[in-house]
């Protein structure tokens, strides 16, 4: 490793209820700075505040695939088999809790990784790309569900992704992050 900064100094204030888009040119460092956020990644210097309770959804969906979809959301969550039945119904995969993230669709995935993340009841929702290599409908799909589980919550939410269309429709505030090493820009 060459001991290059990926980020440089930032500065990021989200507020309850808040959807910021993040957006900038690939590996500019935007997934970096989210799992820094997450605390997956601590190589940084400064201080970092977050609320108690975060959730991830990660570019690609991480699942427990050899587990449940109901199983996918109990363990990690701690949740009873009644609210993960709940979740998914809320995510269009009700009755599809005894499958198995092999038997859905690249969609159905990120609809259970959606799930999961709202089931936390993060106060903080860190999003990588979930609509990333889903086509325009399901995507237009997957936003429509996004909102509709956002809606009336005060999760505040930080969402990276290169579609201007979704950080357009998603986001009060949108942020470039640029440069080398990476700064912010509104």
């Amino acid at each position: 490793m060459s001991g290059r900064a990926i980020l440089g100094a930032l500065d990021l204030s989200l507020f309850k209820g808040e959807t910021v888009a993040l957006t900038g040119p690939s590996g500019v460092g935007k997934t970096t700075l989210l799992r820094t956020i997450a605390g997956l990644e601590n190589s940084h210097s400064g201080t970092i505040t977050t609320p108690p309770n975060t959730a991830m959804v990660f570019q690609e969906p991480t699942l427990l695939k050899w587990r449940s979809l109901a199983d996918n959301l109990m363990i990690p969550l701690k949740i009873s088999q009644e609210k993960a039945e709940h979740t998914l119904a809320s995510v269009g995969l009700a009755g599809r809790g005894a499958d198995f993230p092999t038997q859905l669709s690249l969609g159905q995935q990120r609809r259970l990784s959606l799930a999961r993340a709202f089931a936390a009841d993060p106060d903080l929702m860190l999003l990588d790309e979930p609509f990333v290599s889903l086509d325009d409908a399901l995507a237009d799909e997957m936003m429509g569900l996004f909102e509709s589980l956002q809606a009336g919550s005060d999760i505040a939410t930080l969402i990276v992704t290169h579609s201007e269309r979704e950080a357009k429709r998603l986001a009060s505030r949108v942020l470039v992050l640029s440069g080398s090493p990476a700064v912010l820009r509104p």
